[in-house]
């Protein structure tokens, strides 16, 4: 299993299903999850096959906020083993910084970061490349889990702001009632902005000898884990591609190391920092094309291309076709199932 995630990631999504009307067996049998109702949260299952459910959910029960609907339905337990190292936290900020570190022992076909921003922190969500080339549900599945599960503390917090990659839905009643006014859309990146006050608000238990042995404990598991520097190098480059020079050198200083030792270690894991980049670019290029309302030229500015034409020659490298043949492809499969 190349990108999997421990199955509690999907607590409460049969009950939504039948809510709406659906029939969960058939709908995980498509998304080729058939089997994977194991009573176990732990047992680890496709990341593919869990962006497939949620959009086939999505489009057949034509819910649009299905993601959003079933974040309201999950805590922090869903994270299993990771749970009692997050209730030791003490205040949202040590949630939050535990919440990206830990990240990968619950997934690896997600990615989590903190950015420090002049007026607290943001939290950046996104999924993991080539897992799928769409992502709206399976993330605004992981931006409502934070905003609701942070709302739970302080019922009238709200984000300063919510950034998303993919375009605006249809209706935007749930989506304003759980993430807040402040909705950007066909946004650079998928991130929660956080201020500075609410991050000292009070979270956990704040049991310091336990915290201590949990976050040793795990940080042994994060570092055994396969791929775990290369993990580390995409959340770079992705952090870097829209709003600065994303080459070797920039990508070492931000990982605070020499480029010679940052390839040494890529080298390790079976790649390189080329090939990081051009996987990212790849799983970005597919992902606002299909989820997305941003023209070539805004691709392949965000994602440093010197022109459009680069761009069209990279997609077709990685593709095949063109990308202006993504989108009639796309959008010519969504108006045959409207039309069913």
């Amino acid at each position: 299993m190349s990108a999997w995630v421990r199955s509690g990631v999907l607590a409460g999504a049969d009950e939504l299903i039948a809510e709406l009307g659906g029939d969960h067996i058939a709908l995980r049998c498509e998304a080729g999850l058939e089997g994977a109702e194991s009573a176990d949260p732990d047992f680890p299952i496709p990341a593919a096959g869990v962006v497939r459910l949620l959009e086939l959910a999505a489009a057949k029960r034509q819910c649009e906020a299905f993601g959003l609907l079933l974040s309201q339905k999950q805590d922090f337990t869903i994270f299993g083993p990771l749970w009692p190292l997050f209730r030791s936290a003490s205040t949202v900020r040590e949630l939050l910084q535990d919440l990206a570190e830990f990240f990968p022992v619950h997934t690896q076909g997600a990615l989590a970061a903190i950015e420090k921003t002049p007026d607290g922190v943001a939290l950046i969500y996104d999924l993991a490349a080539g897992v799928a080339p769409t992502h709206r549900q399976v993330i605004e599945l992981g931006v409502g889990f934070v905003i609701g599960n942070l709302r739970r503390l302080q019922p009238n917090w709200r984000p300063s702001d919510v950034q998303l990659r993919h375009g605006p839905p249809k209706q935007l009643t749930w989506h304003r009632r759980i993430l807040g006014e402040n909705l950007q859309f066909n946004a650079d990146r998928n991130a929660i902005f956080i201020d500075e006050k609410f991050l000292s608000h009070a979270f956990g238990s704040d049991e310091a000898t336990s915290r201590r042995e949990l976050t040793a404990r795990f940080g042994a598991v994060r570092k055994i884990l396969p791929r775990a520097f290369s993990t580390r190098a995409e959340i770079v480059v992705r952090g870097l591609l829209p709003f600065a020079r994303c080459d070797l050198g920039a990508a070492a200083r931000m990982m605070r190391l020499t480029p010679r030792t940052m390839q040494r270690r890529l080298a390790a894991e079976g790649t390189t920092f080329d090939q990081t980049l051009d996987k990212v670019r790849s799983d970005l290029a597919i992902s606002y094309l299909l989820d997305s309302g941003l023209s070539a030229a805004a691709i392949a500015e965000i994602l440093q291309f010197s022109e459009t034409s680069a761009l069209s020659r990279a997609f077709r490298r990685w593709f095949g076709v063109a990308p202006i043949e993504v989108r009639r492809r796309a959008s010519d499969a969504l108006r045959r199932f409207d039309q069913t």
